[in-house]
């Protein structure tokens, strides 16, 4: 995007605790995460029931488990060799840890997050719904912080791999009419990193020459934190 909607982090975060909680956890767990490689939603934080026994008591995707100590405004304590961070629910086997994040590593993000949403000025941890949403609501709030974006020609655009790393375009949509899907759902969405979706000029294309200018994925988190506190009941 040519212009920045924030002029530093501290200004972000201030914006992003004025969303809803989940959005805020997942926003900060994709900053510590997502350049590991680790999946919040497909990594689990294991937990012995019986300690030297090898039983599996809890499993918990790392996004729920954050969030848990968010709502609590603790900080976790995890012991050595009684919990630790899987590729898979219920296991404990050594094949099944992920290799990029350990458990002190991982304590030391949530113990970041719970810091950064609970210290003054404070999060509101309740849990607001989003407000029914006309077209013409999103069109609104979206040119207030896109200036000079036609937003007719903004589309995001999904892809899916098949066989060898072969790209195919599983969906596009016009980006109010992809927000509102969402919204309508009573949902933030939140866009990782990668080359599983992009922003285009031109509806159902690939072609990096149809690639929006100013707009790419990433861009729209910050635009979800500018606009969703409006939208929140």
């Amino acid at each position: 995007m040519n212009t920045k909607l924030f002029s530093s982090y501290s200004e972000k975060l201030l914006a992003l605790k004025n969303t809803r909680v989940d959005f805020a956890v997942q926003v900060l767990l994709g900053r510590y995460l997502e350049a590991l490689g680790v999946n919040p939603f497909s990594s689990y934080l294991n937990t012995l029931a019986d300690f030297p026994k090898p039983e599996v008591g809890s499993s918990e995707t790392l996004f729920d488990e954050t969030l848990a100590w968010v709502e609590k405004q603790r900080v976790p304590n995890y012991k050595q060799g009684v919990s630790n961070v899987f590729n898979k629910r219920y296991s404990f086997a050594v094949e099944d840890r992920v290799r990029a994040l350990d458990l002190i590593a991982f304590e030391k993000i949530v113990s970041d997050i719970v810091t950064q949403l609970t210290e003054k000025p404070a999060m509101d941890l309740s849990w607001r719904s989003i407000k029914p949403l006309s077209v013409e609501d999103v069109h609104g709030a979206l040119k207030l912080h896109l200036p000079g974006v036609d937003l007719d020609k903004v589309y995001v655009t999904s892809f899916v791999t098949h066989g060898a790393a072969e790209r195919v375009v599983s969906s596009s949509e016009p980006l109010i009419d992809y927000l509102l899907g969402y919204f309508d759902n009573n949902e933030i969405p939140y866009h990782s990193k990668g080359d599983h979706q992009a922003i285009y000029m031109v509806p159902f294309s690939g072609d990096d020459r149809h690639l929006h200018p100013r707009l790419a994925p990433a861009h729209l988190n910050d635009l979800m934190i500018k606009i969703v506190p409006d939208f929140l009941g």
